[in-house]
């Protein structure tokens, strides 16, 4: 399983060929995710929510940011699955510090 930084993040959703997910709390992702990403909380990956997913895609799974690990275990259950995986561990943390767009109730549509 690779790790990616939020470049490679970037170029991979620039070009459609990914399905990012925020393994995080569905509470948390009304609150802000990356703009573009899917909600799979952690408790429904381990239930299979991942066969919702395109197998076509590589799926790139994040969390918190660097000291929350569930993007690891998420990539762990979705390569078990069979499915490419390639992790974003700065997470939520990392792309904020950035800049880069966000969407949830913490950012108002203009």
């Amino acid at each position: 399983m690779e790790i990616i930084d939020r470049e490679k993040l970037r170029e991979l959703m620039s070009l459609g060929k990914v399905s990012v997910i925020d393994v995080l709390s569905s509470q948390s992702f009304l609150k802000e995710h990356i703009t573009g990403s899917i909600s799979m909380p952690f408790n429904e990956l381990e239930n299979e929510g991942w066969k919702k997913l395109d197998r076509n895609k590589i799926v790139v799974p994040y969390c918190a940011g660097l000291n929350c690990h569930a993007s690891h275990r998420a990539g762990e259950i979705l390569e078990a699955a069979g499915l490419k995986v390639m992790v974003y561990e700065g997470g939520l943390e990392d792309w904020k510090r950035s800049g880069y767009p966000m969407e949830g109730a913490s950012y108002p549509s203009k």
